[in-house]
């Protein structure tokens, strides 16, 4: 009988004991980090060289505490970034509370074709984790706001000289609406205000309909002796004078045409 006891007893106590280490084990998996996330957003405006992406990413164990993602593009580390918005539908599906949305636009001039975002969650030191992976829709803005992109980079950084088409020798009105159109890669055009109104893909509109990146003809006698780059409510860019160089300007006649290249 004795015998029997000390042999209950024993397995008891082992029993207690294999319980006793498997506590802390499962507390310890439980507080690990487990970050989460995807990715909304992952484009590159391949003309201005700029990466833009978004998606959202939380730890698991701390829903509500704010985590830092990184962000790469094909392997090359891009941005590092906290989660600073908030995504209400997302914390309803996941009954959850905080801020979880991030959002960044870096610049790079690589063609990127893979991003990757990554986390340690709500622990800094922790392992870091692959979250989520997206391929990179490349991009380019509108012909006109190319146009304008170009057009603004010299005011105020290049002089005006008579038949100059580039930034290094100078321009004149339409050298440098010629330079704009090359560098935004819309069109080759002359170098004289006249042509550049009747090239055959030029089409007149309407000062209403007149949008930023459009020519603006300076005409006298039917003819234009000036040329600008529209930039929208009234004003244009222009290689200007001799003295004023390049300028941003209010449109100041009222004997203009309009024209689109299309």
């Amino acid at each position: 009988m004795l015998g029997r006891l000390t042999v209950l007893v024993s397995a008891a106590a082992a029993v207690a004991t294999v319980a006793t280490l498997a506590v802390p084990a499962v507390a310890q998996a439980a507080a690990a980090p487990s970050p989460v996330g995807l990715v909304g957003v992952a484009k590159q405006d391949t003309f201005n060289h700029r990466v833009h992406v978004t998606g959202w990413a939380y730890d698991r164990t701390h829903p509500s505490t704010a985590v830092t993602v990184r962000i790469y593009a094909d392997g090359h580390g891009l941005a590092r970034v906290k989660t600073t918005h908030v995504t209400p539908n997302l914390d309803r599906h996941h009954k959850i509370t905080g801020k979880h949305g991030f959002s960044v636009t870096v610049s790079y001039k690589p063609t990127a074709r893979k991003i990757t975002v990554r986390s340690a969650g709500a622990t800094s030191s922790a392992k870091l984790t692959t979250l989520a992976t997206a391929s990179v829709k490349h991009v380019q803005p509108a012909a006109g706001s190319r146009i304008v992109t170009v057009a603004k980079r010299y005011v105020g950084h290049a002089r005006y000289r008579e038949g100059g088409a580039s930034p290094k020798s100078g321009f004149d009105c339409s050298g440098y609406t010629k330079y704009a159109f090359a560098v935004a890669k819309v069109a080759t055009l002359p170098h004289n205000a006249e042509s550049q109104r009747r090239m055959k893909r030029m089409h007149a509109v309407s000062a209403k309909h007149a949008r930023a990146g459009d020519l603006v003809f300076y005409l006298s006698g039917g003819h234009a002796y000036h040329v600008a780059i529209y930039a929208g409510h009234g004003m244009q860019y222009a290689a200007a004078t001799p003295r004023d160089g390049i300028r941003y300007q209010h449109v100041w006649s009222n004997s203009v045409q309009y024209r689109r290249y299309v």
